[in-house]
Order: C-alpha cells, then structure tokens, then sequence
C-alpha cells in the first residue's frame, strides 16, 4: 500500500497474515506450520536477526481445499507486501467483501480498521511481512504515504519490486521462491542494517512496538523532543501517532497470548498486555476487531485467523 489506488487500500489495509495460529509451532522456526486438514499449504522463515528490523518473516500461502476461506484481519504494526500467483483475494472493509473486490498483488500500510478477506479456495501467494521502517527503507518513500491504504504492485511500479516479481514467476518451488526473496530482501536492506546509528524516530518506533515504554511523554523526555515534536515526526514518517501505535502494539499483544492459550484467561490477559483492567481490553477488542475478546477467540480458524459468516457477530 504505498502510491494512491483506489483499490481496498484506500479502504484499509488487509494484513494476510498467512498463519499466526492458535497452538501453532514458534513462529522463528522455519517450517510447514498449517494444519494437514485446513486446505493450505503454509512455508514460512524468520528473518535473520540483523534484518528484523525491516521484515519479520517470508511466508507461502498455497490453498489446496478447493472450499472458501474467510478471515478477518484486525490492526497490527506489519505492513504485508503479496505477491499473488493464484486467484486474487477478494477484500473490503468494515464488511463482506462482493465480485469486483478482488486484490490481486499489493502492499498494505499501517490501519486501524478490520479487513474482510475472502477467498475462492485457490489462493496462492508469497508475502513479506516487512515492518514499517523495514517499508520505508525498501521502497524510499515515508510509510505514512501509504499509512491506511492498499496499493496495487502494478500501481506502485516499484523498479525493484518488479524485478522481484519478474524473477519469481520463472521459478515454480515455494522454497526456491522463498531463496529468491531472501537473497533481494539481504541485498535491498542490508546496507541499512550495518549502519550504526538509527534515526531517532525509528528508535522512538522500536522501542513502543516491542512494549519497551508505556508513557510517550516520558520517552519524548528521554530522546530530547516535546511530545507534540514526536507525534508530529511519527505522523510524518508512519502515519499514524505514537499513541495508537502503542494501542494497536498493546492490542497484538493481547492476541497473542490469547492464541497461545488453550482457554484464555482475559483478566490475566489483560493484566500481562499492559491494560488498565479488563474492560479497557474489552473496548480496545471492540474498537480494532469489531468483535469481544471472547467472540473473537472463538472465531479463530486453524490458521489462528478470525472469521467472520454473512453476519459477523459481536
């Protein structure tokens, strides 16, 4: 999602995150990590320590069943670049997605609403999960330009994200598919990750991302700008402010612990996810997932997506 499309982006941004299962192997290991019974076929490597902070992970996503997968994709710090080699995922917000919202390869920033996703049952795609700085390193442009939009690969034009794809659609193995992204992502970003000081709003993102500060204020303080300096420098570089990049950081958190319970505790959860109480996670699980936290655990598929009927429930 990066250059002005009309497409979902301008919607929302969809992050297909291809298996962020519920009792699904670590994530850092590299490997087939979907069900046998769920019709996709699901690869998926780590990035290595010294890129991670521009991607977190190369995934394949094949769908063998033939039957129609339906997820829905809540706020996260991801922004997902899919290159799509089978039939296009169709993707709406705020509702179910219709003939004609087919999303064929795109990049998708930063959001805070829910994507509906749909597909035919023979999807087929490999996806990037770059961060936000990750984005913005790769494609030279600020990740606020993007920031709540889906944008068309072929839209974006993108020299060396075409080249990318052009080199992939001559190879027909995941696994080589994955080599091949691999060797572009190290050769795009590696440059970036042997420099030895950070830009300041990079660190600022960091450091709320991973949980490591609660109070904005405080880390203003900390790296010697106003409050209003740095959410003026993070609305300007990703799009959106420190604070709802802590709310939707606090947000995944929550979900991931959700996920990795067999039958979640949601006041420890809240507790551990840095809430103020459980009701203020209810809200927040209201607000970026349109669902209860409860609804919204028990609407997870095998892959750990959530999903969604003709009429979602509350």
């Amino acid at each position: 999602m990066s250059k002005r499309t009309s497409t979902r982006r301008d919607l929302a941004a969809p992050v297909v995150h291809l298996a962020s299962g519920r009792n699904l192997p670590d994530p850092h290991t590299p490997g087939m990590n979907a069900p046998a019974d769920c019709g996709v076929v699901f690869l998926h490597r780590p990035a290595p320590p010294s890129l991670r902070p521009f991607y977190t992970e190369l995934a394949t996503y094949e769908e063998t069943g033939g039957f129609t997968i339906r997820q829905i994709e809540t706020a996260s710090l991801s922004v997902p670049l899919i290159i799509s080699y089978g039939t296009p995922f169709r993707i709406r917000l705020g509702q179910t997605p219709i003939a004609g919202d087919e999303q064929p390869s795109f990049i998708a920033g930063l959001d805070t609403s829910r994507v509906f996703i749909a597909s035919s049952g023979r999807a087929a795609c490999l996806q990037v999960n770059l961060t936000p700085i990750g984005a913005q390193r790769l494609l030279g442009i600020p990740a606020s330009e993007f920031a709540a939009r889906m944008v068309s690969l072929d839209d974006l034009a993108h020299p060396q994200i075409s080249e990318l794809r052009r080199q992939l659609e001559d190879i027909e193995d995941w696994n080589a598919r994955l080599d091949c992204a691999e060797r572009f992502l190290a050769r795009r970003l590696g440059a970036a990750a042997a420099e030895p000081v950070s830009s300041l709003v990079d660190v600022a993102f960091g450091l709320i991302a991973s949980g490591a500060v609660r109070r904005i204020d405080e880390l203003a303080t900390r790296i010697g700008w106003s409050r209003k300096h740095l959410t003026d420098r993070f609305s300007r570089e990703f799009g959106f402010s420190p604070k709802t990049v802590a709310r939707i950081a606090r947000f995944n958190r929550a979900q991931a612990l959700a996920r990795e319970a067999m039958r979640p505790d949601w006041a420890d959860i809240a507790f551990a996810g840095g809430y103020a109480d459980q009701a203020h996670m209810i809200r927040e699980f209201e607000d970026f997932a349109g669902l209860t936290p409860s609804a919204w655990w028990r609407s997870l598929d095998k892959l750990g997506s959530a999903t969604w009927h003709d009429q979602p429930a509350r």
